[in-house]
């Protein structure tokens, strides 16, 4: 049986990622006295979408990392694939915190890292998909 050695710790990772990001939706919902959604307010809007965002993409993009991993890719374009991730699913909330009329850098960044994991999930379709 192959040993899956790469994947963990990008799913460790992006685990670490998504804690901070719920904590922080947690503690805006505590200040804000909401118990379900956004309750109107903007600013725990965007964390909810930080989260959000994590949650939509960052499970593909593992699934496919992994059956990368198990498809025998080298440790090494792993890592591309799976450091490149974190790079762009931190970079998302952090250009959307407190921002509810964002700077250009930040509408750059969430650009950059929405279409980036976008790409890096197409990418790795591809090469599941080409033996």
């Amino acid at each position: 049986m192959e040993q899956v050695v790469v994947t963990p710790i990008y799913v460790a990772l992006i685990a670490l990622l998504m804690v901070y990001l719920s904590v922080r939706v947690a503690k805006g919902r505590g200040e804000h006295g909401v118990s379900l959604g956004d309750g109107g307010h903007e600013d725990l809007n965007v964390r909810v979408r930080g989260f959000g965002n994590l949650i939509e993409y960052a499970p593909m993009a593992l699934l496919i990392l992994l059956l990368l991993e198990l498809q025998g890719m080298s440790a090494l374009w792993l890592h591309v694939y799976g450091g490149v991730l974190v790079v762009l699913r931190v970079i998302h909330p952090f250009a959307l915190f407190g921002q509810t009329k964002p700077t250009k850098m930040q509408r750059l960044g969430r650009m950059i890292s929405a279409g980036g994991t976008a790409l890096l999930i197409a990418l790795g379709a591809i090469a599941l998909l080409v033996p």
